[in-house]
């Protein structure tokens, strides 16, 4: 959560600087204004407020250095989109005025490098360090805000992995196969998401009748495939609690 808004920005500056050298430089405002507005579209002030506390981006050599398209870089804290993010997002999760205030006064703490976060060692491992382990070593004298801070940076931008699960789940539980159990289900899913991963790696995957047998949402080109065995195999030591020992689960 912490990386999506300045990726976004330095998105525009990378293709800036591919279209600035390319016959098609004169569509460069054209392609800016498409991108700002998805972007207007999309962005939450969860996604200023992590960037605000994201500590690496406070770091005096990472501001030093030019963005993608020669653009000076500035400071969370002194980015007006952002400040207007942060402090919207102060006022939905604070419960009451008095927590808002509290948060954004050790907000103020944080980004001034007062107390704890003025240390040297803080300012060395904002850089080096995960944010979220960062927050837990120097967040002492801020607890709301480094409670906020963990939550915040934990979160992930995309539902598309759970989303990729539930389209598995749908082919291995469905109206025609509804015998199966809870927990044999979940462990189909389990075998089958990573056995996908594992098969990219193999020649079978390259060429022949699977080759990409992944690609086509509508069929997983399962049966009498060599992923068919890698799954049972994988599920065999599970048997003996559902099925029997050394016997294949029933999945009709």
């Amino acid at each position: 959560m912490g990386d999506i808004y300045e990726k976004m920005d330095n998105m525009l500056g990378e293709i800036k600087d591919v279209m600035s050298s390319c016959v098609f430089s004169s569509y460069y405002p054209e392609v800016e204004d498409i991108v700002l507005r998805r972007w207007e579209k999309m962005t939450i002030p969860l996604h200023c407020l992590g960037f605000a506390l994201s500590p690496r981006f406070y770091d005096i050599s990472y501001l030093e250095t030019l963005a993608p398209g020669g653009v000076r870089r500035k400071a969370p804290n002194h980015d007006k989109e952002v400040v207007q993010g942060v402090m919207e997002a102060f006022s939905r999760i604070a419960e009451n005025r008095d927590e808002e205030r509290m948060l954004r006064e050790q907000f103020a703490s944080f980004h001034m490098k007062k107390g704890l976060y003025s240390l040297p060692g803080a300012q060395l491992d904002a850089v080096t360090m995960d944010a979220i382990d960062w927050w837990s070593t120097y967040g002492a004298e801020t607890p709301e805000l480094a409670e906020v801070a963990r939550k915040v940076l934990s979160q992930p931008i995309t539902s598309s992995s759970a989303e990729r699960n539930w389209s598995t789940y749908s082919y291995i539980h469905s109206v025609k196969r509804n015998r199966l159990t809870c927990s044999r289900a979940d462990k189909l899913v389990y075998v089958h998401s990573n056995a996908r991963l594992c098969s990219r790696f193999s020649e079978a995957y390259k060429e022949g009748p699977y080759k990409k047998w992944d690609m086509n949402p509508e069929s997983t080109n399962l049966e009498n495939s060599m992923l068919e065995d890698m799954m049972w195999d994988d599920l065999d030591d599970d048997d003996d609690e559902d099925n029997g020992r050394g016997k294949r689960p029933r999945v009709d």
